[in-house]
């Protein structure tokens, strides 16, 4: 069993790893800002600020951002989403991915986030094109080994 102590250093590593990406992962999912808050039970402004870096994520936040956001993940689904890579590769377990991995997934993510939020609903296909994109270029093959072996320990 993990010492409380290290839960609590592991809640505060990622949310340090969380705050930097929070806009885009935001827009990968599809939410405006105000969308985003009434989601978690804070205002749009609240956003904005954590998203500027003007305020930082508590634990409360952070744990309920990672509710919402794991929700939003259908585990049931055969194909990895955009959004479960990118919780993983930036915020969940970093380490396992080199830094040239690391900022090619962000680089990519960032080009399609804004297609995904000017048309949410669209969001599924558009994380299957991005997907193809790091596979052709040979980036998500690690990501992708290291979730289904996630999946399969649980």
């Amino acid at each position: 069993m993990i010492p409380i102590e290290e839960k609590i250093v592991t809640i505060e590593t990622k949310i340090k790893r969380l705050e930097p990406h929070l806009l885009l992962i935001r827009r990968v999912a599809g939410w405006s800002a105000a969308n985003f808050g009434e989601k978690i039970g804070v205002s749009r402004q609240t956003i904005n600020n954590l998203e500027a870096g003007r305020s930082h994520l508590s634990k409360t936040e952070y744990l309920l951002i990672r509710r919402v956001l794991d929700d939003e993940i259908d585990p049931a689904a055969d194909e990895l989403s955009m959004l479960q890579v990118l919780l993983k590769v930036l915020v969940d377990q970093p380490e396992d991915y080199s830094d040239e991995v690391r900022n090619e997934v962000l680089s990519k993510a960032k080009l399609v986030a804004r297609s995904v939020i000017a048309k949410p609903e669209e969001r599924k296909a558009v994380s299957k094109e991005w997907k193809g994109i790091l596979i052709a270029g040979g980036v998500l093959a690690a990501a992708t080994v290291a979730l289904i072996w996630g999946k399969k320990d649980k």
